[in-house]
């Protein structure tokens, strides 16, 4: 079993953890309506690795962040019925990407070439 989408998922969990203090508290409920939907976006992502797998503990990254905006927003848009507003986004893509590609930068392993 490989690893990386062990420690994406611990990365979102600080994630969403971090965003709800940001956003008037933390709670079980508050907790999930921030985890899960990027969560299956990133999961999706990593569907696509194993189905295409990348070259590269970067490249991995890179797909998993890009599932987690894109599904993650995806989801948000369908469970809030809106659009949120710009800087959700900004602030979403920006953060995720600091934590899903900021353990890869202190990883001195290279990634295996076996499958999850």
């Amino acid at each position: 079993m490989r690893i990386a989408p062990v420690i994406d998922i611990l990365a979102l969990v600080i994630f969403a953890i971090a965003a709800r203090l940001a956003h008037g508290g933390l709670s079980l409920t508050s907790f999930i309506d921030a985890f899960w939907p990027w969560t299956v976006g990133a999961l999706l992502g990593w569907v696509i690795i194993l189905l295409l797998p990348p070259r590269g503990k970067w490249a991995e990254g890179i797909i998993v962040w890009v599932s987690a905006i894109i599904g993650g927003m995806a989801l948000w848009v369908l469970v809030n019925g809106r659009l949120p507003h710009w800087s959700f986004l900004i602030v979403a893509t920006t953060m995720s990407a600091l934590f899903l590609f900021g353990w890869r930068a202190f990883d001195r392993k290279k990634p295996a070439a076996a499958a999850l």
